[in-house]
């Protein structure tokens, strides 16, 4: 809306006014600085302030901090560091420093860290072998096993007597030997040959009360002959020729070819829950091997198992005493006796020869009636030497002891004990040499 003015007295001064120029007031200069000021304080006021970010130097310090350590390093560690001079080093004599493959000696370290090995405490009450505690636990839930072992001349290698812990040997029939091998500490996938069973057998293993293995046996009605009517009669745990195969190579044909298996007897034996080391065995006593200085220094026996019906003397063995490894070395017909899975020769850390009472029964087929029971003369050669003795044997169960002519129990060395059974009259012992 237009403004208007009043028209009274004051028109003639708004005429005046109108026709007047307007000239501009120049402020002072205290004005003006003042004025200037306020602009500027104005101006300033309307930018606004920003905060400083102190992150994003954290990146820059870090990397300049890690730059300067790997100089420090270089420089310090490596450039300003003297290697020893070739004249510095120590040599050592090569005898004493072992060739080993990194690998090796890496495994080597790591078992330094491992559990410390377990030592042998435990005495096998069979032949005095040494075992750690885990072993014997193991060993105690497992049964003896005893296999006839055929020894003809066209048997010959055998297989596995020197795995075997004890070992009896005796007359059959014609001269003729046979071996009861006694296994536990050591299973051997392949034993034999296997023959069949005698009744003095069957006393002497009846003091293991084993798992019995054999082909075969002697059936009369005679009671001191009669192996298969006693092997049921004692309650004897026979499994005969269960899992035997035959072998028909390098010549050999039936009866000396059948073989049988020890580990799987013992899982047999555990599926009829003979898997118990029997508490019944009466442990011998054992000690260490005599020092060298105190072992004799050479021994040669010979045994014959009958002079009339000697077969050409192919039944005669012989014991060679070696001192170096304090064991005896055992021929037989002549010749090395060797194990055929081991390519070794059959030897012993203790050999006894027991005198026993041997007679003819009287039936067709020539068997013998051996005397298991009593007492009577013993030899027993260890450390390279001749020990005379006796031998007796309460009843059947009770296993044969050893004394010597004072009356001591014999301390038999740790390892195989091989038992020969030289009949009376018929076999000899000789000494060849000493």
């Amino acid at each position: 809306m237009p403004k208007t003015f009043n028209m009274t007295d004051n028109e003639e001064n708004v005429d005046v006014v109108e026709e007047k120029q307007i000239v501009p007031i120049e402020p002072s200069k205290e004005e003006a600085k003042e004025n200037t000021n306020e602009i500027q304080k104005d101006e300033i006021t309307e930018i606004p302030k920003k905060k400083f970010d102190w992150k994003v130097l954290i990146f820059p310090i870090v990397a300049i901090l890690t730059l300067s350590g790997i100089g420090v390093f270089y420089y310090f560690g490596i450039y300003k560091a003297q290697p020893i001079a070739p004249s510095d080093i120590i040599s050592f004599n090569p005898n004493y420093i072992s060739s080993v493959s990194p690998e090796k000696a890496f495994r080597n370290s790591l078992n330094l860290l491992s559990k410390p090995e377990e030592p042998k405490t435990e005495v096998s009450p069979l032949n005095g072998l040494l075992f750690t505690k885990t072993e014997m636990d193991n060993l105690k839930k497992k049964r003896p096993v005893a296999v006839m072992t055929n020894n003809h001349a066209d048997a010959r290698p055998l297989s596995g007597l020197n795995s075997a812990d004890i070992v009896i040997e005796a007359n059959a029939e014609s001269g003729i030997t046979r071996h009861l091998a006694i296994y536990w500490s050591q299973a051997p996938k392949k034993v034999g040959p296997i023959r069949s069973l005698r009744q003095y057998y069957l006393e002497w293993l009846s003091e293991y009360d084993p798992i019995l293995i054999h082909d075969g046996c002697a059936s009369t009605d005679n009671v001191k002959t009669n192996a298969c009517g006693n092997v049921y009669t004692y309650g004897t745990k026979d499994i005969t020729t269960l899992g035997a195969w035959r072998v028909h190579t390098d010549g050999r044909v039936a009866p000396h070819n059948e073989y049988t298996s020890i580990p799987n007897a013992l899982e047999y034996g555990e599926k009829m829950n003979w898997d118990e080391f029997p508490s019944s065995i009466q442990a011998w006593s054992f000690k260490r091997d005599a020092e060298i200085e105190n072992r004799g220094k050479k021994t040669v026996v010979k045994t014959i198992f009958h002079q009339r019906l000697n077969n050409g003397g192919l039944y005669d063995a012989m014991w060679t005493y070696d001192q170096t490894t304090n064991s005896y070395f055992r021929k037989i017909g002549g010749q090395a006796d060797m194990d055929l899975e081991t390519n070794t020769q059959i030897s012993a850390k203790n050999v006894v020869i027991q005198e026993v009472d041997m007679k003819i029964s009287g039936d067709n087929k020539g068997r013998v009636i051996i005397d298991t029971i009593g007492e009577g003369d013993a030899v027993i050669l260890q450390d390279g030497k001749i020990i005379n003795g006796k031998w007796k044997k309460a009843s059947r169960t009770d296993r044969t002891k050893y004394y010597d002519n004072a009356g001591n129990p014999i301390q038999f060395n740790r390892g195989r004990i091989w038992i020969a059974m030289l009949p009376n009259p018929d076999g000899k012992f000789d000494i060849i040499e000493q």
